[in-house]
């Protein structure tokens, strides 16, 4: 079977979190008519789908960061560019647009979102260089 990509294995985390939401508002909806071993049945069914999904979700992440070597390696030249020179800029808002891109690509990150990331990491270069 072949891998699946960043963007199909982010997919499915996130019908993963679908189906997991839908399973915690049926749970929650019906808490007075479960008997307590069914309501322990769906809440650890609950709990393990979300972890599916989160586990997907950062299966998305890294497939990104593999997919993207040659982005990586552009932002360890930002960084280094960045390291030595930022200090030095005399452009106020591209001191802010390029603080406000390395924001966002943490933030990109965080989220586990791979078009997010990707999108993130141009902005920050194209922040840099602009």
């Amino acid at each position: 079977m072949p891998q699946l990509t960043a963007e199909q294995t982010s997919q499915l985390a996130h019908s993963f979190l679908v189906i997991a939401q839908a399973v915690g508002e049926y749970r929650i909806a019906n808490i007075n008519t479960l008997s307590e071993a069914q309501n322990q049945q769906l809440r650890s069914l609950h709990w393990n789908i979300l972890n599916y999904s989160d586990d997907l979700f950062t299966q998305s992440t890294l497939l990104v960061m593999n997919t993207v070597q040659d982005s990586l390696a552009k932002i360890a030249g930002l960084t280094e560019e960045l390291k030595s020179s930022y200090h030095q800029l005399q452009n106020i808002q591209k001191a802010i647009n390029v603080a406000a891109a390395a924001s966002t690509l943490g933030a990109s990150i965080m989220s586990k979102n791979p078009a997010a990331i990707a999108g993130a990491i141009k902005s920050a270069i194209d922040a840099w260089k602009a």
